[in-house]
């Protein structure tokens, strides 16, 4: 734990999450082999802390997110919170986070009803 609060901090020195620090987010995350919840978990809190995250944050993040969450093809209440953490972080919903909120919705075999909630509600958002 302690080596993730001080890559966090390194991380977060400048406030911004940039192209060359997500090949070392890259090599942190792969180095247990296993990609798991908590690797979303990690990477949410850089989102949350972070003033501002590169493209190529979004082109690790998302996809992993996706396929941590819907490894068993369900969304459960502690995915859903996640989901949500991840949504308000950084205070604006982005496109991209949207558009995965949208594919999670058509890709799982079960939700919980306050993921369909949550869903329905950002539908009223109009995707850019």
């Amino acid at each position: 734990m302690p080596h993730l609060k001080q890559l966090k901090s390194e991380l977060l020195s400048d406030g911004v999450i940039s192209p060359n620090e997500v090949a070392r987010i890259r090599r942190h995350i792969e180095q247990d082999g296993a990609l798991d919840f908590d690797d979303v978990a990690f990477l949410v809190e850089l989102i949350g802390e972070a003033g501002e995250v590169c493209p190529e944050f979004d082109e690790l993040f998302l996809p992993l997110m996706r396929h941590v969450l819907l490894k068993d093809g369900k969304i459960d209440l502690d995915e859903q919170a996640i989901l949500v953490e991840m949504l308000i972080a950084g205070g604006s919903i982005r496109p991209s986070e949207l558009k995965l909120l949208r594919d999670l919705q058509i890709e799982a075999t079960e939700t919980t009803p306050g993921f369909e909630k949550l869903c329905q509600t950002l539908d009223a958002i109009p995707a850019r």
